[in-house]
């Protein structure tokens, strides 16, 4: 059996939410779409990475009061790379380097699976050129209000969570999953259970394993395991 189900499946929200004073409207970066969806002024975006640097980004020039709550996730140059040659080089790039066979590849996943992939599009001086200001990631709630880690408040009065997503694998009922719900694997191949596969995953092999661009290679290896 071949899992292909994504690594991307169900939006992940942190339970310090539901702590957050009603009045304070609250929405997933999965919903959403342009600036003209939000009404309040003063927003906080929760996640440093693409979707919360590029939403951070966008609701400022729309002239929205924005903090950006999240570690720098680092960044890979796309908007340079990736006009060369047609992008070759930037793949090869990707497919070759950030991988699980070379030191850098190991240590980016190891902080891509906790913190969210390095940013492509968006360069952190352009947010804050833009206005957005960086905090300290979200740590607590207190009568209602959002605190960072450094203990300071911030007046908002709208959140926007950009902190990812999360893979479902509830209906898999096998003790193959470590104590993060992630599949124990090699490559795609569970050594636990001979003749499951994983297609897909965060950074399965490397940084495109869970990308159009990228899950081919994997899929193909799985293929020649299962030959």
């Amino acid at each position: 059996m071949i899992i292909a189900t994504g690594a991307f499946r169900t939006p992940y929200t942190p339970s310090l939410a539901d702590e957050l004073a009603q009045d304070i409207f609250q929405m997933h970066s999965v919903d959403y779409r342009n600036p003209g969806q939000i009404l309040a002024q003063r927003i906080l975006v929760v996640g440093a990475g693409n979707s919360g640097a590029e939403i951070a980004l966008e609701l400022a020039k729309a002239g929205k009061k924005v903090w950006l709550a999240g570690r720098d996730v680092g960044r890979i140059p796309a908007d340079k790379l990736g006009k060369i040659f047609g992008g070759r080089p930037y793949w090869w790039f990707l497919r070759r380097v950030m991988t699980i066979d070379t030191p850098v590849g190991r240590r980016m996943k190891a902080n891509v699976l906790i913190h969210g992939n390095p940013l492509i599009r968006t360069q952190r001086e352009e947010v804050a050129e833009a206005g957005v200001e960086f905090t300290p990631r979200l740590a607590s709630a207190k009568d209602g209000k959002p605190f960072t880690k450094d203990n300071r408040m911030l007046p908002v009065e709208g959140v926007i969570w950009a902190t990812g997503f999360h893979p479902d694998y509830r209906w898999i009922k096998l003790p193959i999953f470590d104590e993060s719900d992630r599949p124990r694997h090699t490559r795609g191949v569970v050594p636990e259970a001979p003749g499951i596969y994983f297609v897909g995953l965060h950074f399965q092999t490397g940084l495109t394993s869970s990308l159009l661009g990228g899950v081919g290679e994997d899929t193909r290896c799985i293929v020649k395991q299962i030959r």
